[in-house]
């Protein structure tokens, strides 16, 4: 048998009944190709007998490569005669087709023809020529074996595409990675991702890993294209997507609402170490401020405590603080414009101030200031240590004691069953009376004879710095003696 290769004398051709190129598969989207390799008998030869036809397509990832995985390529013929069985090998790179029916052979006349189709060709991704390799058995007078190649074009669409930006999963958890994807083309065209504020960075293939996501974050995937005047790819197309995360970790600059709820704890140490609410606000549990927590509505702390740890530090409201433990730290105190109300106040060494009220069951002011009050104070328990308790108001309880100093100053009432100055002076501008017979009234008394209204002071003794009384002479054990209001 001789073999002829590509020359003037060879009896079949063959060429695509489609010549237009087959379009390369990109990153995001595999490409398939359909090939018709239609074989007729060469123009002024004689009419020809074949009994084989043998195509291998080339396979890798060059650009002279036509696909990279042809495992799943469809093959079937047409034919202008008999029928042909077509044997492909294991990988479907190659495949033998061969005339059926008696003899084996098939008769190529100048209308004759046999058409090999390959459907669903994945074609690679890089554009260029791909050569088949063909070798067929044919005959005029004797059998030759003819080998020869058909090129086929590879190419890039010539058109721009740019869709489905997205994340592979929608909800990550925290400091999670985001895998991102999108289809768009490759040929001229560059990608750029940004997000969180970050500069844009220049990103490759059709998909990318983002590490250590910590918060609900939108990414930006700007396809850039060339100018057509200045050949800068300066031409922006932006598609965005986001991915939530679950129970994230929330960084802002400033965090205004009209309510929040906490439902663990709240821990601020922002660069000012203040923090600011505005409106009610309700903790369930522990609330951490590094430095100054200021209020413009109401706190209300329904079971933890309500703490400033820096010691310099103040809870400021302009309205209502109120909990079960309220502690300010050591030098400042609770500072306060409304009401003041709860189990325990304490304001270590500072003040409670307030032009309100301040109620509860245990009221302490700390062994220097003590409580400073515009309006009422009361309690089962008020002790000042060695401070003052100072009101315009009245000052009221079932034990007063105001220390070993000052006692209690007070431009009012003082009423108490028990009434303790230690060493100091109770000193009033009102009455004293006990069990409601009058004692004292302003700077005058009167002394009078409980049975003998005339018998009072001895007359002679009227204008003398002082006075004695007349003598009792019947020994009337009756006889007593009263300060009375003077007329």
């Amino acid at each position: 048998m001789n073999s002829r290769s590509i020359t003037a004398d060879r009896l079949l051709e063959a060429v695509p009944d489609d010549p237009a190129p087959l379009s390369v598969s990109t990153a995001s989207k595999t490409k398939l190709g359909v090939i018709r390799l239609r074989f007729t008998k060469a123009a002024g030869v004689p009419d020809a007998e074949c009994t084989r036809i043998t195509v291998t397509l080339p396979v890798g990832d060059s650009n002279t490569d036509l696909t990279s995985n042809p495992g799943n390529i469809d093959y079937k013929h047409s034919s202008s005669g008999r029928s042909w069985s077509i044997t492909p090998s294991g990988d479907r790179a190659t495949y033998v087709c061969t005339p059926s029916g008696p003899g084996g052979k098939f008769i190529f006349t100048d209308t004759a023809h046999f058409t090999l189709i390959l459907d669903a060709i994945p074609v690679g991704r890089l554009p260029g020529e791909a050569s088949l390799a063909l070798t067929a058995s044919t005959a005029t007078n004797q059998l030759d074996e003819e080998d020869w190649t058909v090129s086929i074009t590879k190419a890039v669409d010539d058109f721009f595409f740019f869709r489905a930006f997205s994340c592979e999963q929608p909800q990550i958890p925290n400091n999670g990675t985001a895998t991102l994807r999108w289809e768009g083309s490759e040929h001229e065209t560059e990608y750029w991702l940004s997000y969180d504020g970050r500069d844009p960075q220049q990103v490759t293939g059709q998909s990318v890993q983002i590490e250590g996501i910590t918060d609900t974050t939108t990414f930006v995937l700007d396809a850039r294209t060339p100018n057509p005047d200045t050949k800068e790819f300066d031409q922006h197309h932006y598609l965005s997507t986001t991915v939530t995360v679950k129970e994230p970790t929330i960084v802002a600059k400033e965090l205004t609402a009209k309510r929040i709820n906490v439902p663990q704890t709240l821990t601020a140490d922002s660069s000012n170490k203040t923090t600011t609410l505005h409106g009610r606000t309700t903790f369930e549990e522990d609330v951490i401020v590094m430095a100054q927590l200021i209020v413009n509505g109401t706190i209300t702390n329904e079971a933890g405590t309500v703490q400033i740890e820096a010691s310099s530090g103040s809870i400021t409201s302009s309205g209502t603080v109120q909990g079960a433990s309220l502690k300010a730290g050591a030098t400042y105190g609770i500072a306060n414009n409304g009401a003041i109300t709860g189990s325990s106040l304490n304001a270590g060494s500072g003040n409670i101030t307030t032009s309100g009220t301040v109620q509860g069951a245990s009221l302490q002011a700390g062994t220097t200031y003590g409580i400073a009050s515009n309006g009422a104070i009361t309690g089962s328990s008020l002790n000042a240590g060695s401070g003052n308790i100072t009101t315009s108001g009245t000052v009221q309880g079932a034990s007063l004691k105001a220390g070993a100093t000052y006692g209690i100053a007070n431009n009012g009432a003082i009423t108490g069953s028990s009434l303790n100055a230690g060493s100091g002076n109770i000193t009033t501008s009102g009455k004293v009376s006990d069990n409601g017979e009058i004692l004292r009234f302003g700077t005058r008394v009167v002394i009078r004879n409980a049975y003998h209204s005339n018998e009072g002071l001895n007359e002679d003794n009227a204008t003398k710095a002082y006075v004695s009384l007349k003598q009792i002479t019947n020994g009337n054990a009756r006889w007593r003696w009263y300060l009375d209001r003077p007329q």
